[in-house]
C-alpha cells in the first residue's frame, strides 16, 4: 500500500505540476522519423502550411492517447483537459450538481493550482481501513465506486486492488496518513 501510494503520489505530483505551471520534464520521445523515400521539394509552403501553429503550440492542443511519465508539460495539460476533465466533470456534477456546478481544475488543484495531495483533504488509514469510509460514507462510496475507477481508466491504469496493492486508488489524489 505504501509503495503504491508513493507511486501514485509521485505520479499526481508530476501531473499537477505539469497541468498547473510546474517545470516540465525534458521530452524523451524521439523526433518523428523522416521518410527518405519521399521526394525532396523546393516548392514554397502553402498558405495553410504557413498558417499552421508552431510545433510547441500544436503540442498544447494535441493530447496523447495515454499517460506516461515522459510527457511534456503541454501534453500533460492537453491530456488532463481531454481525458480527465470530460470524464470527471460530469461524474462530480452527477453526484452533487450544486456543489460541483463550477467543476474545473481548481476543484482538485485549488485556487493556487497545487498538487491535489497538497490541496485535497488528507485521508487516514487506521486498522487497514480509510477512516473516512466510516466518517463520511456517502462521499466515500462515491469516491470508491465512481471517482477511483474513472480516474484509473482515464490514466490507463486498473483501479486499486487491495489484495495486490496495485493500481490507482485514494492515494492517487489524496495524501494518506498512516495511523
Amino acid at each position: 500500500m505504501r509503495s503504491t501510494a508513493l507511486l501514485a503520489s509521485l505520479f499526481l505530483t508530476v501531473a499537477a505540476a505539469a497541468a498547473c505551471g510546474g517545470a516540465a520534464p525534458a521530452p524523451t520521445t524521439p523526433a518523428a522519423p523522416t521518410d527518405s523515400s519521399m521526394p525532396a521539394t523546393t516548392a514554397a509552403p502553402s498558405a495553410a502550411a504557413s498558417a499552421a501553429p508552431p510545433p510547441a503550440a500544436q503540442a498544447e492542443t494535441t493530447a496523447p492517447s495515454g499517460w506516461t511519465k515522459d510527457l511534456t508539460k503541454p501534453q500533460q495539460v492537453a491530456f488532463m483537459k481531454t481525458k480527465v476533465m470530460p470524464v470527471m466533470g460530469p461524474a462530480f456534477k452527477a453526484h452533487d450538481a450544486t456543489k460541483y456546478a463550477d467543476f474545473s481544475c481548481k476543484t482538485c488543484h485549488g485556487p493556487k493550482l497545487l498538487n491535489p495531495h497538497d490541496f485535497l483533504p488528507h485521508l487516514t488509514l487506521a486498522g487497514g481501513a480509510i477512516t473516512s469510509f466510516k466518517d463520511k460514507p456517502e462521499v466515500s462510496k462515491f469516491m470508491h465506486e465512481v471517482v477511483v475507477p474513472q480516474m484509473a481508466g482515464a490514466f490507463g491504469q486498473p483501479a486499486y486492488d487491495p489484495t495486490t496493492k496495485q493500481g490507482f486508488g485514494c492515494g492517487g489524489c489524496h495524501t494518506v496518513d498512516m495511523k
